[in-house]
């Protein structure tokens, strides 16, 4: 019986290590809530450096936020043609670096706005707005996810970047 429990918290702390020791991708599969998010980033080919060591931070529409866009607009851009559109538009969700919510509050307690810079050069806009942080007008979605590659923060809005912006991965 002894042994038997002894197995099973080996096991537990194995099955805890393995999600702290989570990549951004990793960890938005376990999640479940962001299918188009990294249906996307495969077919824009970013899923790789979403995998690798970072530190990255990225703001995650989950599939409710994915829902808000039509579904024609997605198709368009899901097409091999559009690969390049597609990583330009998620790389408005991507910062090269960790951007911590107690960097954003400090930012925030003597400014009205936090302004960090994407991987493709697009500035997000942090508030406090409507009673919570939002960025770009999206509202952040409680405290962000940390694992092994950096943060990923959900929102409830898929950002649009100016166009033309060019991604620099």
């Amino acid at each position: 019986m002894k042994r038997t429990l002894i197995l099973v918290a080996v096991a537990a702390a194995l099955i805890a290590g393995a999600v702290n020791a989570a990549t951004i991708v990793g960890a938005a599969q376990q999640a479940g809530n962001f299918t188009k998010l990294l249906a996307a980033s495969k077919a824009a080919g970013i899923d790789k450096t979403l995998e690798g060591p970072g530190p990255f931070t990225l703001f995650a529409p989950n599939d409710a936020a994915f829902a808000k866009v039509p579904q024609a607009k997605l198709d368009r851009l899901m097409m091999p043609g559009a690969r390049n559109v597609l990583k330009t538009a998620l790389g408005a969700h991507l910062v090269t670096g960790i951007v911590s919510m107690q960097a954003i509050d400090t930012g925030l307690a003597g400014n009205a706005a936090v302004v960090v810079d994407t991987v493709n050069r697009m500035p997000l806009v942090f508030k406090n707005e409507g009673g919570g942080l939002t960025v770009n007008g999206a509202h952040i979605i409680g405290q962000p996810m940390q694992v092994d590659n950096g943060l990923i923060y959900v929102i409830d809005t898929v950002l649009v970047p100016p166009m033309p912006l060019q991604p620099k991965y």
